[in-house]
């Protein structure tokens, strides 16, 4: 530990205020607050100075870059809360970062001063006084437009208005050849199914109605492709109309959180009520650090995380808050249609610190509590909690195998998120690798990666991208479990370069049963070998944690291949 990190973590007073973190290269890590900076600092931190293994792995990945602390004293907590989100808005610190879904939502557009108007997915709001949006849809979007395109002869691509002569589209009957027929009548005929497609989106229910009659007549006939896109749509619209019920009176638009959580579990769950209607949901899943932290300490009632937050209420207001503050970042970031922002069961109290520290929200902010803007919080509170009960149990079988891994293979630490390893090549030609990454219960595809590899052999090409990965630990933190497809020489090797990296991650291998065909795997029959480097086991097919391992490793191997082949096709196209 660097004696001047021991000598600032000395230093640091008892007071409120905020902590931040620093890496050896000046970059913020992370912005904490704090009733007590001395507590709450030293909570990351054992005597010795090293990461407190009671954290999560992330937070102990976290600590261990560390290389300076700085705090900021202040008058109240309310001060520091307002301080926290200043810093996070303009600093945009890694680990203050708890919503992994960083993507934005899609909606469908429409510009209606074109000469020919087109429908199209954006992703990006641009405020004008003829174009229109429609969503916004988390899912669905593209069957969605590709059902208008079903219902109606629209132009489909940018690129169709600059040709001079009809496509492929004009020619199946698809489109109405505006490209080189411009008379006046064709273009009050397009201008009228634009308004037709207008109306439709507008109107879930009618838009439904004539896709299941346009389903039935490609079915009669036995134009199953086109039947299939518009089920595709019909299903992504009934996802939503449990809640079209809901019909405000005012024909505003809004964007409705609420967060929930059960033990270190939580989900936060987005209504997007556009025109007054509830026209889509998104939720994410959400696994703070504070809880993981407050649960280890739970049987000590004289830790003092435990004094901090007596109850669990209080503990949800303090995370509720962050979370919410997360949801706003993005809205300021992204722009947003909406006129008013709902927050579910947070205080009039959290309501004021956040709209102190973000005045460009703070008149469109509201945690209600009575009349319609309380019946959407209340919705989404409702459809929160049932969404994380069913995910609960969900994970509650995930745990289950997880904890059967470590202890099957004697692990020291709890598997938190796993690094899947594979290559592909063709004659040593096109030599690509790839890693998956699993995290939160389930594939995190911002985590994946591509490698490209030039080992002449899979050994080689084994070290060349895990050395490549443990290069990039200072930016992209190690996981707690490295999964490779080989056997002992894989584990051997990708020991020696984690002990060079001074990276704690574990290492199993898992090596395909020689009867490898297809219909035999199916069955459960397959025994694949999974190993450590002092353990070995053949497990049945039937078993959970063999399964979930075959899963991961299929997975790697499906996106190496992948990227194995189209690079390939590139090659070959570009001959």
């Amino acid at each position: 530990m660097d004696n001047t990190l021991h000598s600032q973590l000395q230093k640091i007073p008892s007071d409120p205020g905020i902590y931040q973190y620093y890496d050896s290269n000046g970059r913020l890590l992370y912005v904490g607050k704090a009733k007590n900076l001395k507590k709450r600092v030293r909570s990351y931190f054992t005597k010795e100075c090293m990461p407190n293994p009671k954290n999560s792995l992330r937070i102990q990945h976290m600590v261990a870059q560390i290389a300076s602390v700085h705090t900021l004293v202040v008058a109240n907590e309310h001060e520091a809360l307002i301080l926290e989100n200043s810093f996070i808005k303009s600093q945009n610190p890694k680990y203050n970062i708890l919503l992994r879904d960083d993507k934005t939502y899609p909606y469908i557009t429409i510009n209606l001063s074109d000469c020919y108007p087109r429908f199209s997915i954006t992703r990006r709001i641009i405020r004008h006084k003829d174009t229109l949006y429609f969503g916004p849809y988390p899912k669905g979007a593209k069957e969605i437009l590709q059902s208008l395109y079903e219902l109606f002869p629209l132009v489909q691509q940018a690129s169709c208005l600059k040709g001079k002569k009809p496509c492929l589209y004009y020619q199946i009957g698809k489109c109405l050849g505006v490209c080189s027929i411009k008379d006046s009548q064709t273009k009050a005929k397009y201008n009228s199914y634009v308004q037709q497609a207008i109306m439709l989106m507008r109107n879930t229910n009618k838009m439904q109605k004539a896709l299941e009659s346009k389903m039935f007549s490609f079915a009669e006939k036995e134009l199953f492709e086109q039947a299939k896109i518009c089920k595709d749509c019909i299903d992504v619209l009934q996802e939503v109309k449990q809640f079209c019920a809901v019909d405000m009176k005012k024909l505003y638009n809004a964007d409705v959180y609420s967060f929930v959580l059960q033990g270190n579990h939580g989900i936060l769950l987005k209504l997007f009520v556009r025109d007054g209607k509830v026209v889509s949901t998104h939720h994410q899943f959400v696994k703070p650090n504070l809880p993981e932290r407050y649960y280890a300490n739970k049987d000590n009632p004289t830790s003092p995380l435990q004094k901090e937050f007596m109850c669990e209420e209080l503990l949800h207001e303090e995370l509720a808050c962050e979370i919410y503050t997360q949801a706003l970042l993005k809205i300021l970031k992204e722009g947003s249609l909406c006129d008013d922002i709902i927050l579910a069961d947070i205080s009039t109290t959290s309501l004021a610190i956040l709209k102190d520290s973000m005045p460009e929200l703070s008149s469109k902010l509201f945690a209600p509590q009575k009349g319609e803007k309380l019946r959407l919080a209340t919705l989404a509170r409702t459809n929160a909690l049932h969404i994380l009960t069913h995910k609960t149990n969900m994970y509650a079988k995930q745990d289950q195998i997880l904890t059967g891994i470590k202890e099957l293979f004697a692990l020291d630490h709890e598997i938190t998120s796993i690094e899947v390893f594979d290559t592909s090549h063709h004659s040593a030609s096109f030599i690509v690798g790839g890693m998956i990454s699993y995290m939160d219960y389930d594939f995190y595809k911002p985590g994946y990666r591509h490698y490209n590899l030039s080992g002449k052999d899979e050994y080689s090409q084994m070290r060349e991208m895990l050395t490549k990965r443990a290069q990039s630990f200072d930016k992209n933190p190690a996981p707690s479990l490295w999964l490779l497809d080989g056997g002992l020489a894989q584990i051997n090797l990708a020991l020696d370069i984690l002990e060079s990296s001074g990276a704690r991650v574990s290492v199993l291998a898992i090596a395909k049963e020689k009867r490898d065909f297809k219909a035999y795997r199916a069955k459960g029959h397959a025994k694949d070998i999974v190993r450590s480097k002092n353990l070995e086991f053949r497990l049945q097919g039937n078993d959970l944690r063999l399964q979930f391992l075959q899963k991961l490793r299929d997975e790697a191997h499906r996106f190496a291949i992948t990227f194995h082949r189209n690079k390939k096709v590139k090659h070959i196209n570009n001959e």
